[in-house]
């Protein structure tokens, strides 16, 4: 018998493959990208997901991706970071050209950053929503690197993918933003020194430390070891690159301009910054030549704010992320990015309309965090207003002063207000003239030609937005102004004219009806004192037949004094009708600010098709694309015509009547505000003597022993005034109905509906304190239905 050990073992079967995870198929004819140490792939995984899958070859390829495999596996579930899906390695036999293989396979992105950056609409800088997005996404994903103590070491716009996104609670875009390409990044022990010295990353995204070695003389001669004299932490090298990385993604460059033959220009800006603690980039400023060496000398100025001429970010987020670059570059630090980014995400936000300003703001409340400083502008400058400009904010329901320094947004209940300046004189914004005419030439260099085109393609789309944004501005206005107006009539007509008839008609006439409680209007709160019991008294001549003199004199005086009373508010009556008639007016003059406009469609799409590197193709369609950017120009300056121009000089531009408007309905709050102050004082002014007047007349009926329904037949005969009385109150509670019925119709047509004095929109959905409020609200319409029974 043969020994096991003499039996020898069977071949190796070529090639062998191992497999993690899901499989996978490779399509390499479908290519995605390629980086330094690797090439990316579409695939399909068996269940059919689309993937995209990273490959390569060769042994330091090979190395690098081993090690990006295990970083993604424990970075699993990270919600910012690409999700690893599979892998597969395959070893070929020996004497093969290639004797080893390997990929992964990875979550498949819509797009990138850098293809994101690649937009013309892009040009100058992100949309200040999707640059949130960016700023809040980052730091979840260097949270998340943080946490597992690992340094990324290569963050750049090329690495960083965009995925489908819903702009929920929290998010302002549609885009996702997960970081990618762990190729160059480091694991590091939890027990050891979280210090670097490899000279790793991208030229013009360097920290200083790494800097300095590239203009190392032992780097041109390649004598380098790749090591830094000086250690870097995970938070220095991966907090600069991603500065440098928001800050080309707010302005369309980075903070310091980067020469491939001319490595010190990058050097020594970097070092100029950080000799300057307020600075967040550098630009060069050529100050002459060196005469031995023939190199252009440069000096440096600092920017300290990050630039928004034109992408008009609002001042918060200018604030905001010129803190974040500030910390990136002096003093790195990832917990205070992630206290910044999650007020971002988690803060109140509130819209602002300014017609003067001709500007919408999403504003988002950044007040809480302390780290921030007092270097946070106030609501007033952040709308663009002087210092000491106070504030009246209008939303489609309520309205709220708020202080020129004020910076908080909680105590605002609504989400969008219109903004009216309570200033004297109001400074209009400027608003930049065009210039569409673009030299695209046959001796132009390429670069050049395609910076033009860039430029062309940039200013139509910007036109189109900007377009739609003035439009979207007029249609809030009116909006809020129609509302705010029918506001004040549905208060108006509510409140004082169906009670000031009924108070002014019964008191005048010494008729004391004690109506069950109207509180569902808020006026209402003073007289709701006189309607405890539903009561009536008759005329004096029937309850003071021989009664004392003193009783005939506490009774003549009342009288003289209800007298008084109604007729002062009759007078206020007639006031409150004129003021309900005017807000009618204004009203339908607010629906009338929204624009006309230009339909353009498709444009945006046709424009950015347009937009080309290659010389000849650029040439080929120079005319067709600037005839693009020429609709673009007229529609903008239809609508500009319209916001500055009289239609016939006797009518006033939209921009003048939206600014004369807001201005009404300023000064209509405060007269309906002072009259309703004085009615309250009038109707305060019968409490006395209706005391007096009822303490009378239950005495009156005890002692002449008089019964409630004796008392009210003889009224009917001993007041030959009662009827008319009743059928004029009668008709005014008509009035007053059908008032309220063309009143509620208005307020639909505005797309609200009416829960007691408060207008609601149709499409929100109501919750249980809601639906609570409405059974409310309908109980005490049942209520007020009833007490209409009395007048009939």
């Amino acid at each position: 018998m043969t020994s096991s050990s003499s039996i020898p073992s069977p071949p190796k079967t070529y090639p062998i493959i191992r497999l993690d995870g899901e499989k996978y198929t490779l399509f390499n004819d479908k290519s995605i990208g390629k980086g330094a140490y690797s090439e990316v792939y579409e695939g399909r995984t068996e269940s059919g997901r689309l993937v995209a899958v990273k490959t390569a070859c060769k042994k330091i390829e090979i190395q690098a991706i081993r090690g990006e495999i295990e970083i993604l596996r424990q970075l699993k579930g990270a919600q910012n970071i690409v999700q690893y899906i599979g892998s597969t390695q395959t070893i070929m036999a020996p004497g093969s050209v290639t004797q080893e293989t390997i990929s992964f396979a990875m979550e498949f992105a819509r797009s990138s950053l850098e293809a994101e950056m690649r937009r013309p609409e892009n040009h100058k800088g992100l949309a200040a929503n999707v640059l949130v997005d960016l700023v809040v996404d980052c730091a979840m994903a260097l949270s998340a690197l943080h946490e597992h103590n690992i340094a990324h070491r290569d963050i750049k716009h090329m690495n960083i993918l965009l995925f489908p996104g819903t702009p929920t609670r929290g998010r302002r875009s549609n885009h996702l933003f997960k970081l990618c390409d762990m190729g160059c990044s480091k694991a590091l022990l939890e027990n050891t020194s979280h210090e670097m010295r490899t000279l790793v990353g991208t030229p013009n995204l360097l920290h200083p430390f790494l800097a300095k070695e590239m203009v190392d003389p032992r780097m041109d001669r390649n004598q380098h070891d790749w090591k830094t004299k000086s250690a870097y932490t995970p938070e220095q090298c991966d907090l600069w690159s991603l500065g440098c990385t928001l800050y080309f993604c707010a302005t369309g460059k980075f903070p310091f301009e980067h020469e491939r033959n001319n490595k010190k220009l990058y050097h020594d800006a970097v070092v100029a910054l950080t000799q300057n603690e307020r600075a967040i980039a550098m630009t060069p400023v050529i100050k002459g030549r060196d005469a031995g060496r023939r190199e252009i000398l440069y000096e440096f100025e600092p920017v300290t704010e990050l630039p928004s001429k034109f992408t008009r970010y609002p001042k918060w987020l200018v604030c905001t992320v010129t803190c974040l670059l500030r910390n990136f570059f002096h003093k790195p630090s990832i917990d205070y990015y992630s206290k910044v980014a999650n007020a971002m995400r988690s803060s109140k936000q509130k819209t602002f309309v300014s017609v003067d300003q001709m500007c919408i703001v999403e504003h988002t409340d950044m007040s809480k965090v302390l780290e921030l400083g007092d270097c946070l502008p106030s609501i007033s400058s952040c709308l663009g207003y002087p210092d000491g400009t106070d504030l009246l904010l209008l939303s489609n329901t309520s309205s709220k002063f708020v202080d020129s320094k004020q910076r908080s947004v909680d105590s605002l209940p609504d989400d969008v207000y219109l903004v009216v300046p309570k200033r004297n004189e109001v400074d209009l914004r400027k608003i930049l003239a065009r210039n569409i005419e673009y030299h695209e030439f046959d001796d132009m260099t390429d670069r050049k030609l395609a910076e033009v085109r860039a430029k062309k393609c940039y200013d139509g789309l910007s036109m189109l937005k900007e377009t739609d944004e003035y439009r979207d501005l007029f249609d809030r206005v009116s909006t809020i102004l129609s509302t705010q107006f029918t506001l004040v009539r549905v208060r108006v007509i509510g409140e004082n004219v169906f009670v000031l008839f009924f108070i002014s008609e019964q008191f005048g006439k010494v008729f004391f009806q004690l109506v069950e409680e109207l509180s569902q209007f808020e006026r209402v709160q003073t007289t709701s004192r006189f309607a405890v019991y539903i009561d009536m008294a008759s005329v004096p001549i029937m309850l003071f037949d021989g009664a004392n003199q003193d009783t005939k004199t506490i009774s003549e005086h009342c009288i003289q004094q209800a007298r008084q009373a109604r007729e002062e508010l009759e007078r206020h009556a007639k006031v409150a009708m004129n003021i309900e008639s005017m807000a009618k007016q204004l009203a339908k003059d607010s629906r009338n600010l929204q624009l006309d406009d230009i339909d353009l469609p498709g444009m945006r799409e046709e424009i950015e098709s347009y937009f080309f590197y290659d010389k000849r193709t650029i040439l080929s369609t120079r005319v067709y694309s600037q005839q693009l950017v020429e609709q673009c120009y007229k529609r903008r300056n239809h609508i500009m015509e319209q916001i500055f121009k009289s239609p016939d000089k006797i009518q006033k531009c939209k921009l003048k009547q939206a600014m004369d408007l807001a201005a009404s309905l300023s000064q209509l709050r405060f007269d309906y505000q002072r009259l309703q102050n004085t009615i309250s004082e009038c109707v305060d002014l019968l409490e006395k003597p209706f005391q007096e007047m009822k303490e009378v007349v239950n005495r009156c009926l005890q002692e002449q022993g008089y019964s409630r329904d004796s008392m009210q037949k003889s009224m009917h005969f001993l007041a030959p005034e009662f009827r008319e009385n009743q059928a004029r109150m009668k008709k005014t509670t008509r009035s007053c109905k059908k008032l309220i019925n063309e009143l509620n119709q208005e307020i639909e047509q505005l797309g609200f509906i009416r829960m007691g004095d408060t207008l609601v929109k149709t499409e929100q959905r109501m919750g249980k304190d809601e639906e609570k409020e409405e059974e409310k609200t309908l109980k005490k319409s049942e209520e007020t239905q009833e007490v209409s029974k009395v007048f009939r």
